[in-house]
């Protein structure tokens, strides 16, 4: 097993994991190679304050072979240095002399600092800043990097891109099987869903995760409400407002409530301006909460201000055989602003797939 054949390996290795299991940690993937190239030694993190890929690689190498002096360790991201939920995984590397660690992307964290204290051991290290170890770990990029969540944007439109008609009926755009794979694949591996008051009120929704099977799961909702329009007593029998035991709902005003809030219920105050929320504002907050993946489903200024303000990460675009024709139908981003073509937002496809009819884009944000 050649260098690359070894973190390729790790990286399999790290997506085995259920992100809902070790977030807000990364996906790891870890392998122990002796004198011969084989694989001796493997391990994932698979649970938050679970023992680290790298513990788990060593565990079972050292069940083939007692000295691991002349063996090699490929891990898909920098070893941690620092005793966090467990004791730093450097020092165990050192502990066993390994002679070699080869890692796939270093780690963001400013607590970590491994690659200097097992070079001070006199271990090789060897960093290949390998782009799909990085990409594996985008949102936890962005929680290090920026301080606040990783969004992700939602859309379905039509072929010419109307999230809906002129009278703003939107139910439904996209098909069974994108609406199916919305609740199964977005809604529940995200810490929280974003949107506006406006769409609470205009679709009636509930934003819970219909499972496959029939069951209902809650959800952990952030809305913006500049104004706590949601809090009027006309609003009060809205799907939103469910009886909640295991989720909040986030407002996000510009000014803190006069009244006592229910006990699922907190918010957030923030910035305003002409434009709507300055999400600088709460980010930090929201990652202070435990929201370290949010998905946005809402209409298109929300979805036109997250890109504005380089605040959205990942897009999922499910686009429907369509077309609505109508100038007045809702454009899916609808920012009251000139732009040219020098200015334009960059993307990335990272994957692209069929749900029946319907075609799901999935893309990255540089």
């Amino acid at each position: 097993m050649n260098k690359k054949e070894a973190i390729d390996y790790c990286i399999n290795l790290a997506n085995s994991a259920n992100e809902n299991e070790i977030r807000p940690n990364p996906f790891v993937g870890a392998v122990i190679i002796d004198e011969a190239d084989q694989v001796i030694g493997e391990g994932y993190h698979q649970k938050l304050g679970g023992p680290h890929a790298e513990v788990l690689a060593i565990k079972q190498a050292l069940k083939k072979i007692t000295d691991l002096s002349q063996c090699s360790l490929y891990v898909s991201l920098e070893p941690c240095s620092h005793f966090g939920k467990t004791p730093p995984c450097a020092d165990l590397i050192i502990q066993h002399k390994i002679k070699k660690v080869v890692i796939a992307s270093l780690d963001p964290n400013p607590k970590v600092a491994s690659v200097e204290k097992l070079m001070a051991a006199g271990i090789e290290v060897e960093v290949m800043n390998e782009p799909s170890a990085i990409t594996l770990n985008r949102r936890f990029f962005t929680n290090q990097l920026k301080n606040r969540p990783h969004f992700i944007l939602k859309l379905a439109s039509t072929i010419d891109g109307k999230i809906a008609d002129c009278a703003k009926n939107s139910q439904w755009i996209s098909n069974a099987a994108s609406r199916q794979y919305v609740h199964d694949h977005l809604r529940a591996n995200v810490d929280a869903i974003l949107t506006s008051y406006k769409t609470v009120i205009q679709d009636q929704a509930s934003l819970t995760i219909r499972n496959t099977t029939g069951g209902i799961q809650e959800t952990n909702v952030v809305i913006i409400d500049k104004n706590l329009e949601l809090l009027q007593t006309q609003y009060e029998g809205l799907p939103i407002f469910y009886p909640r035991t295991a989720s909040k709902i986030i407002l996000i005003t510009a000014q803190a409530p006069s009244i006592q809030l229910p006990e699922n219920m907190e918010c957030i105050t923030g910035t305003f301006n002409e434009q709507g929320l300055v999400f600088s504002s709460i980010a930090a907050k929201l990652l202070e909460l435990g929201y370290y993946k949010i998905l946005t489903e809402a209409g298109s200024q929300l979805n036109s201000s997250m890109i504005q303000q380089n605040i959205a990460d990942e897009l999922y675009w499910f686009i429907a055989p369509k077309i609505l024709n109508d100038q007045e139908g809702i454009s899916m981003f609808g920012i009251d602003k000139l732009n040219s073509l020098d200015n334009a937002y960059h993307l990335e496809l990272a994957n692209m797939q069929r749900l029946q009819n319907d075609i799901l884009l999935h893309y990255y944000f540089k």
